[in-house]
């Protein structure tokens, strides 16, 4: 996926070390990279399915979780539960729907297929191969606004710097030739692949890391679109 340039002049820039200055700050982007990841893993909260959960209860992993709001115990018809729970350090959620009867769990399988449903009480649900959970109290209530940093659904805070980390990275790619791949090419990974940054940070030149054994030869924009399309596309 990657092809000679016909000049020379670029592969010989895209050899020299950077500046002093640009490699500074690429550094300093990498270390805010590492730490906004770190973050979403503290604060951030992944969303995963019921398998995943019950996996955990059957092995005593998760013992305690936590539920939204569900159906009061007189109440009639079904309504979406969230649950949470921590492993190994992270937070993770799902969802499901409970019913207060067959009929309502009927009723809410034909209006939502793809969500598991509980009949009666949540807890008593999701009791596993004999391993029960104890409920500990309320799910924590949604952010105001909220975005997605490596699968981890964090505060919108975090879109700014991630806004920010990525207009400088696109700054560094323009201000000398880039290592591996063309201007164009590294800014369709950056602008279109959730690792577009730290990938370019490592490997593009600016923090001097890994320089290139055959520089002349480098991916195209054409072929880093179609790569990061590729990488976007859900399922691939």
């Amino acid at each position: 996926m990657t092809t000679e340039l016909v000049s020379s002049e670029p592969a010989r820039l895209a050899t020299q070390p950077p500046p002093r200055l640009d490699r500074i700050a690429a550094w300093v982007l990498l270390a805010g990279v590492l730490v906004m990841y770190a973050a979403a893993a503290v604060v951030g909260e992944r969303e995963t399915d019921l398998r995943h959960l019950r996996e955990a209860i059957a092995s005593g992993e998760v013992t305690e979780v936590r539920l939204s709001e569900g159906l009061e115990d007189s109440s009639r018809g079904y309504v979406g539960v969230q649950i949470a729970w921590e492993q190994h350090g992270i937070s993770y959620s799902t969802t499901v729907t409970q019913a207060s009867d067959e009929r309502q769990a009927r009723q809410a399988r034909r209006g939502n297929a793809s969500t598991p449903v509980a009949v009666g009480d949540v807890a008593e649900f999701l009791t596993t191969d004999g391993q029960q959970v104890r409920v500990t109290g309320a799910t924590d209530p949604p952010y105001g606004t909220s975005t997605e940093v490596l699968g981890f659904t964090v505060p919108g805070g975090f879109f700014v710097a991630q806004l920010v980390i990525t207009c400088a990275t696109l700054l560094l790619i323009g201000a000398r030739e880039p290592w591996r791949a063309t201007r164009w090419a590294w800014a369709w990974l950056v602008l279109l692949t959730p690792v577009g940054v730290p990938a370019f940070l490592v490997l593009g030149g600016s923090t001097g890391l890994l320089r290139p054994r055959k520089p002349h030869r480098r991916l195209t924009a054409g072929w880093a679109f179609l790569l990061a399309l590729l990488i976007f596309t859900p399922g691939s």
